[in-house]
């Protein structure tokens, strides 16, 4: 009688593995974007559902609301908006949220860039510095530039954050890892991340048939001063604005805390740089200040 109890047990525990393995390990992909040359796809575990897309569109911007469920039960989210600036410049912003009870593993791949150019917006550490009102800044600039026969793209890092709510009821968002390294192989750049229970993941790219600079050196200047003064490069954009750094409080989760300011949703360095050394980029990031504004 033992025995069999064991062997039952055994078996239970194998097919519960095999279970296991199938819900996270064995992945399916789906497109859900393309424009001009690529083609934008989430990677997502096979027993994983994908609903149809909630299609919406308010000003500038086109939203695309997927519901990620596992055997009709709710694990959370796949949001996809374009924005497209007044200059035809267009950014895409993705989040994917997990309001499940198990973390899972996603990717998020663009396609068909087979002989793509990439320079890295982060060619040297960033020298972290302590600010008496707003702490130290661990995030690093975009992931950088790639350049295709039809388009340039400049992609965003990707953001893991838990929304939490501060003791003076303000919602923010807790930083819990910026994942700077994406993969880059055989045409296709993975965005590739796990996602914790009740966390959520953004990021970014901004798309033109055109260069954002004007030339090489043009960028490496921006690049070289957005290292060096780690608040004037806005890094983690959301279609609400960018998350920056809040002030530190009391409240020792404003550390790692980041939101929505207006004055820096303002954009006033772009603004700035924009007079003296014009390009398409601090031209879109302005124009996007517009957009997040209205």
């Amino acid at each position: 009688m033992f025995r069999k109890i064991v062997i039952l047990i055994g078996v239970v525990f194998f097919m519960a593995l095999i279970l296991f393995t199938g819900i996270m390990f064995l992945k399916n992909e789906t497109e859900v974007y393309s424009e001009g040359g690529i083609a934008l796809a989430i990677e997502k575990p096979t027993f994983f559902t994908l609903s149809d897309a909630k299609e919406t569109e308010e000003g500038p911007d086109v939203t695309h609301a997927y519901e990620i469920t596992l055997f009709g039960l709710s694990l959370g989210s796949y949001t996809l908006v374009e924005r497209t600036l007044e200059n035809e410049v267009k950014i895409v912003f993705e989040e994917v949220t997990n309001t499940g009870w198990m973390p899972f593993a996603v990717s998020l791949n663009t396609k068909n860039l087979k002989e793509a150019k990439v320079k890295s917006w982060n060619p040297e550490p960033v020298q972290q510095t302590q600010d008496d009102t707003y702490g130290a800044d661990p995030t690093t600039n975009p992931y950088g530039t790639i350049t295709t026969d039809e388009d340039e793209i400049l992609q965003g890092n990707l953001y893991v954050s838990r929304p939490i709510t501060l003791g003076n009821g303000e919602a923010v968002n807790e930083l819990r890892h910026e994942i700077p390294s994406l993969t880059l192989e055989e045409g296709q750049l993975a965005k590739s991340f796990w996602l914790p229970p009740k966390h959520e993941m953004q990021t970014w790219f901004m798309l033109s048939p055109e260069p954002f600079f004007a030339s090489e050196a043009d960028e490496d200047k921006w690049i070289s001063h957005a290292l060096q003064n780690r608040r004037e490069q806005l890094n983690w954009l959301t279609p609400e604005g960018p998350l920056v750094k809040i002030p530190l409080t009391e409240d020792l989760r404003t550390e790692m805390a980041y939101d929505v300011i207006d004055e820096r949703t303002q954009d006033a360095v772009s603004a700035e740089w924009n007079q003296t050394a014009p390009s398409l980029f601090f031209e879109s990031m302005i124009l996007n200040a517009k957009a997040t504004t209205k």
